[in-house]
This record gives C-alpha cells, structure tokens and sequence, in this order.
C-alpha cells in the first residue's frame, strides 16, 4: 500500500513525502552524523513500500563530513530509489554525492550495479529543470515497463 503524504523535520531540513513515490527533501546548513540516521530510516521507510523519486534542493546545503558520508554509504540502499534529482548543487556537493553512492557499491556489488546507481543520481541547476528531467525520467520508466 502506497504511503499518504507526509512532512518530517530533521534539524534545518525538510523531507515531504507526495504520494505515490515523490519524495521532496530541502537540505539547509549541515547534516550531522546525529542527523543522519532519522534520515536513512524515512528512506527506508518509504522505499521498502514504494521505490521513490527523489527531488533535493541543494542551495542552502553545506559539504557532508567524512563520517556522516561513511554512514550514509553504509546504510542506503539503491533499491529503495527509481532516481534522485538534486538542483542548486555546487560542484563539492557532486563530488561528495557520487562519492557516497560509489562508496556504498564497495561491499562486493559488481561494476555494473555501481554504474546503475550512478546513472540514476542527476544534478540541474534549477528548480524547474529538475521537475522537468523527473518528468522525463518518469516517462522513460513507463516505456520500459509498456
């Protein structure tokens, strides 16, 4: 059963949930290590009943510190994302992201899945350009289902 819609607040972030699989999450100021795992539980939560778009603005953000990127790359799961569109990155935040996302691949998965999860991270510039892209990505998964 798809979840209803929901709105969590973890420290200055904001995380609303739109059913069916939209997941809308504004990053401000730093995510701590304290944070982090309330975080990864409402991934979980939701990706284990629906696999998830995720929409993150990233303008307001700051750089993730080495032990809050560790735990993110030890507890995330690709399975719980069809993909994630963060907007307003800055090149730190890219770096950092696809770090995390490679990081969490370490445990033995194979080349090709480390590819796949990258290939469903997608950083616009905008706001607007990433509702777009989510679009597109949306109907894209639609033809390979059909």
């Amino acid at each position: 059963m798809t979840p209803g819609p929901r709105e969590w607040r973890i420290a200055t972030h904001t995380l609303r949930f739109e059913p069916p699989d939209l997941l809308r999450i504004d990053f401000h100021g730093v995510l701590t290590l304290e944070d982090a795992p309330r975080m990864v539980d409402i991934y979980r939560e939701l990706g284990t009943q629906v696999r998830l778009y995720v929409l993150g603005s990233m303008s307001e953000a700051e750089p993730l510190e080495p032990e809050v990127r560790l735990y993110l790359s030890e507890n995330m799961r690709s399975e719980w994302f069809h993909a994630t569109v963060y907007f307003g990155a800055r090149l730190v935040h890219k770096a950092l992201i696809k770090g995390v996302v490679i990081a969490a691949h370490l445990d033995g998965s194979t080349e090709k899945e480390a590819e796949q999860s990258l290939a469903t991270i997608h950083f616009t510039a905008t706001q607007e350009e990433a509702e777009q892209l989510l679009l597109q990505l949306r109907a894209r998964a639609s033809d390979l289902v059909a």
